[in-house]
């Protein structure tokens, strides 16, 4: 995936912030369709081909913002003010998730391998014995690869003293871990919804920002401007997002308008109970392996692509679904939104009916610079009582489901443990043949982002940097192994 600091991302938030302040300062509807031109202005020197084509990307990047679907919904002769009238009279479905810009996209060739300048036409030639297609040729000294009989396996690269030998991929399609990127017929990304699940690896990606997520913060906005009574209920990820206590997070999220905040670590408690409940059942039946029930994108995984894991799911609800719960029993008129670092969660979302909207870190990011507020400057006071579910924080964390429904299992101490830390197409390959057989373990945790959410899609601080405001002194065990992990990256 992309590096989270890049130029892209920053425009984004600079995008969503600007929409944002306009709304809530009731100026966005004559305002609209200056944006892309207060962002590109005429002295900048463009990143593209000029700076029309960067103004039609925020323009893109606006209607995107505001919920549509722009392969379906783009009129080029429609304003941006239309748009916002039309967004604030209905509210998009986010069906499908993922939206294209076809004039973003540089139509990347396919992935290949190629010889750098490095080759130093060595004796041993280890790419030329290694290559199973006897595509390697020498010439004036250097190796050359003949692509018409590669087969792009990557073993001259593996085995070049020199590394000589670079890859150069497409790097949406190489993200997705389900081939559901691929070129149309006129060179542009394409994405094939009967396979894509949501994970939003795709868009974190792609290097020019062709692929973008449709965000549902307008609905939020709208809510948050009209005072409806609203609760936050927010992912054990958030902490180490902001620059600030997870407690003077939630007091920010209090002064941005919410009347009330839910930790859903709160509801990974319940789904901990039921999953270590109906694991001890299965354990004693003798049934095999189970598999966690916490990542949709791993959920929409088995729907389409592994069915036959269906049965291995835990029954129990994810700790969003518990959360929402929890809100509408406190109070049965507020309107449920989750914040979080994950795409695959609007689709959850939409299937739920409970939760009536979901924003990532970035646009709540956004939200708080908008409206001005900055979260260290909160009280630093904690809301609750968190104790029964403080450990539940870690569910964030690579590890940290298992680990917490292991506590609370009566066969903790007998429970084997297998981790699926990130999906990607070999991991999937790994998957399909438990059909066949089964992993030997009790429990399997399954996390469709390497680490944990903590490097979902929508955050907004590296894992490193994470891990770091998180971890305070804590010594568990999932905290300590993201810290390992991450050490040598940093």
């Amino acid at each position: 995936m992309l590096e989270l600091n890049n130029q892209y991302t920053t425009i984004k938030r600079q995008v969503h912030t600007e929409v944002l302040k306009q709304f809530f300062q009731d100026t966005l509807p004559q305002n609209v369709d200056r944006i892309p031109i207060q962002l590109i202005p005429k002295q900048r020197i463009p990143t593209r081909c000029c700076i029309y084509k960067e103004r039609a990307m925020v323009r893109y990047r606006i209607m995107a913002f505001l919920g549509f679907d722009i392969e379906r919904e783009d009129d080029e002769m429609k304003s941006l003010s239309s748009y916002v009238r039309e967004i604030m009279e209905e509210d998009k479905p986010l069906s499908p998730l993922l939206t294209t810009i076809s004039t973003a996209c540089s139509s990347c060739p396919p992935d290949r391998y190629m010889i750098s300048d490095a080759c130093r036409g060595c004796f041993a030639r280890p790419c030329l014995a290694n290559c199973p297609k006897d595509c390697i040729t020498f010439s004036d000294g250097k190796a050359h690869i003949d692509e018409s009989r590669c087969i792009r396996c990557g073993k001259c690269m593996e085995v070049c003293p020199f590394h000589a030998v670079v890859h150069i991929p497409v790097p949406c399609e190489q993200a997705c871990p389900v081939d559901a990127v691929k070129k149309n017929e006129y060179g542009y990304v394409e994405i094939d919804w009967d396979r894509c699940i949501s994970c939003g690896k795709c868009a974190m990606s792609c290097p020019f920002g062709a692929i973008v997520e449709r965000s549902s913060i307008m609905t939020v906005a709208k809510k948050l401007k009209n005072k409806d009574h609203m609760t936050a209920i927010i992912a054990p990820a958030i902490e180490g997002q902001f620059p600030g206590t997870l407690a003077q997070i939630k007091h920010a999220l209090l002064a941005t308008g919410f009347r009330s905040v839910i930790e859903v670590s709160e509801g990974a408690h319940e789904t901990c109970l039921h999953e270590a409940d109906e694991l001890a059942t299965r354990k004693k039946e003798g049934t095999g392996f189970m598999t966690t029930s916490c990542c949709p994108a791993y959920m929409n995984l088995v729907d389409k692509h592994l069915p036959f894991l269906g049965s291995r799911r835990s029954s129990a609800l994810s700790p969003m679904a518990y959360a929402a719960a929890l809100a509408k029993e406190r109070c049965e008129e507020t309107s449920v939104v989750f914040i979080g670092p994950c795409l695959a969660k609007k689709d959850e979302a939409a299937s739920l009916g409970t939760i009536d909207g979901v924003l990532t870190f970035s646009e709540l990011a956004s939200l708080f610079v908008a409206k001005g507020i900055d979260v260290r400057e909160m009280d630093a006071t904690d809301l609750e009582d968190v104790s029964l579910f403080e450990d539940c924080r870690e569910f964030a964390l690579s590890g940290g489901v298992a680990s917490c429904v292991s506590k609370r299992s009566a066969v903790g101490d007998e429970i084997s443990l297998f981790q699926v830390n990130g999906i990607d197409r070999k991991m999937v390959r790994v998957m399909k043949t438990w059909e066949r057989r089964p992993v030997g373990a009790d429990l399997v945790e399954v996390m469709c982002c390497e680490g944990g959410c903590i490097n979902g899609p929508g955050v907004v601080a590296k894992p490193s940097v994470a891990i770091r405001l998180r971890g305070g002194n804590k010594a568990s065990s999932p905290v300590e192994a993201m810290r390992a992990i991450l050490k040598p990256k940093e």
